[in-house]
């Protein structure tokens, strides 16, 4: 995964830049006030930062970015995911700022929330400043990276699986009624309601066709009138049948003499079976429509039977036949409680224990690597101007939970016979940038994040420390795409890719500027830092030496 391109427009001082970038390490140089930090915000917001209306170039409407990120692949439960599989690996970002406040992002052409986005931004890139808030401090964090360290994936995902297990049946113990009483009752009430259903021995439907039968019943003397006023139309002297028959005859005869009436004869002879059969059911509904007094009474009374257990277990049967059957598999559930809770007591120590076997055997693996971490780090710390042995692992028990038992705690001494006190609250910015470049070259391969970008990480730092600092970054740019704003040119001598960032004054206003240097001008540009503008020729053959030193 790598930041292919970056476009900036209308950001403060920058009217437009686009810089097209590639995997390895890139620094950004040129003169304070530039914009070097910019581009730098700029690509913040493309990960999802918070947008403010002042970022917005005066008098235009909005300030506008897009990042282009190459060899993107979705994660299973990423939100994020169909629009990820959109862009066939390429994930394009844009994100706007208008001159009242509103933001925008899309991710390839697709609005996004900025929420959404900056979940997503986490797994792009990390950006290290002077003065943020990095993820390296979040004790989460750092308790992710050691395990990556010590290579105790497998490890974690242990203790996880075990600790779901645990609370699931926790859980499951939760849901047993524990007073005895309350049990009683729950018991005798779902007794009764499946009793009830079972005694009511509803059928689907059965409701509907007693209605139908009391309505018909109701309306007996005009439903029998109006049967025997039809059967008569069918059935009396000269009535349809005989007209139907009579018919049928003459279409026989005529078919006799003329092949063309047979078709309808038979059509004749098809409405005459159908008059018949109507005659024979209607004559069966006329015989059924009056009900007798007795089967009346019992049919009303069925009726308000079945009125009575929907009232109380569901607007239809339907639904409450399926109560009953609820209710009954609970009263089997309650009534064999008691061994349920001792099946479930021993399930749940079971659980704990292989929870408890498992945090242990995690939290050894994390105190071996903890040691091992800190003896790296350490070791690379004097060459970055930090005290050596100032940076320590600390690691404290804590309540067992999904990740173990262990709260873990990166310290840092600045000052040699002092305390170490937690990375958040080392005071100096500079102190911070070195020490998490120290970790991140360390963790390199543990870490995933694809894009790494320092801000003025060599603040506080000498010449003399300078190409060690160098040498990291580029170390680092092994694993990772490495961005770097850096003021020092022992620094940016070790880069893969040299972008300057200048200001030129256009039409009464500032505009800034970025543009590749390759070859005479990179070796300029270093002049240029190390003796300023119109460096001679001793300045100019120093940095023709930093070159060739950093490539060798």
């Amino acid at each position: 995964m790598a930041l292919l391109e970056l476009t900036v427009e209308n950001l403060a001082v920058i009217e437009r830049v686009r810089m097209p970038l590639s995997h390895g390490f890139t620094v950004l140089t040129g003169e304070t006030g530039a914009g070097k930090s910019l581009i730098v915000d700029a690509l913040a917001l493309a990960l999802g930062a918070r947008a403010a209306s002042d970022q917005v170039r005066s008098g235009t409407d909005a300030a506008r970015v897009e990042a282009v990120f190459g060899d993107v692949t979705p994660l299973p439960d990423d939100p994020l995911a169909d629009l990820l599989d959109a862009g066939e690996g390429t994930a394009i970002v844009r994100r706007e700022v208008s001159a009242d406040g509103r933001s925008l992002a899309r991710l390839n052409d697709r609005s996004v929330t900025v929420g959404s986005l900056a979940t997503l931004g986490e797994r792009l890139a990390e950006i290290h400043g002077q003065h943020e808030q990095q993820r390296l401090l979040a004790a989460e964090r750092q308790l992710e990276l050691l395990d990556r360290f010590g290579e105790l994936d497998a490890a974690r995902r242990e203790v996880e699986e075990a600790y779901r297990e645990w609370r699931g049946a926790v859980a499951r113990s939760a849901e047993l009624l524990t007073d005895e009483h309350e049990l009683a009752r729950r018991v005798e009430l779902l007794r009764y309601q499946a009793d009830e259903i079972a005694a009511a021995s509803p059928r689907p439907g059965e409701d509907e066709e007693l209605e139908r039968q009391l309505r018909a019943a109701g309306n007996a003397e005009t439903i029998a009138r109006a049967a025997d006023e039809a059967l008569g139309a069918l059935r009396d002297d000269g009535a349809a049948l005989d007209g139907l028959r009579a018919a049928r005859a003459a279409l026989g005869r005529a078919a006799a003499h003329d092949g063309r009436f047979a078709p309808l004869e038979e059509r004749g002879g098809a409405l005459e079976a159908e008059a018949t059969e109507l005659a024979r059911d209607l004559a069966g509904l006329a015989e059924d429509v009056e009900l007798d007094p007795e089967r009346r009474v019992a049919a009303e009374e069925r009726l308000a039977l079945l009125y009575e257990v929907k009232r109380k277990y569901g607007s239809t049967l339907d639904a409450v036949l399926e109560f009953g059957q609820s209710a009954a598999g609970e009263l089997a559930r309650l009534e064999d409680q008691a061994g349920l809770r001792e099946r479930l007591v021993v399930e749940e120590e079971a659980a704990r224990a292989r929870l408890a076997g498992a945090a242990e055997r995690l939290s050894e693996g994390r105190r071996g690597a903890a040691a091992a971490l800190a003896e790296r780090v350490n070791a690379e710390l004097p060459p970055l101007g930090l005290p050596a042995d100032a940076f320590g692992v600390e690691l404290e028990g804590a309540d067992v939970g999904p990740a173990g038992m262990d709260r873990v705690t990166f310290s840092f001494a600045p000052n040699p016979g002092e305390p170490g006190r937690p990375l958040a609250r080392i005071a100096s910015g500079g102190e911070a940038s070195r020490l998490s470049l120290a970790l991140k070259v360390v963790l390199a391969a543990a870490d995933e994040t694809p894009v790494l970008v320092f801000d003025e990480v060599d603040a506080g730092i000498g010449g003399r420390h300078a190409a060690a600092l160098g040498e990291r970054l580029r170390a680092l740019a092994r694993y990772h795409q490495v961005l770097c704003v850096t003021h020092l040119p022992q620094v940016a001598a070790y880069a893969n890719r040299h972008v300057h960032v200048g200001k030129r004054i256009e039409g009464g206003r500032t505009v800034a500027e970025a543009r590749q240097l390759d070859g005479p001008e990179r070796a300029a540009e270093l002049a240029a830092m190390l003796a300023g503008e119109g460096a001679g020729t001793e300045a100019q053959a120093a940095a023709e030496a930093l070159l060739r030193s950093a490539a060798g």
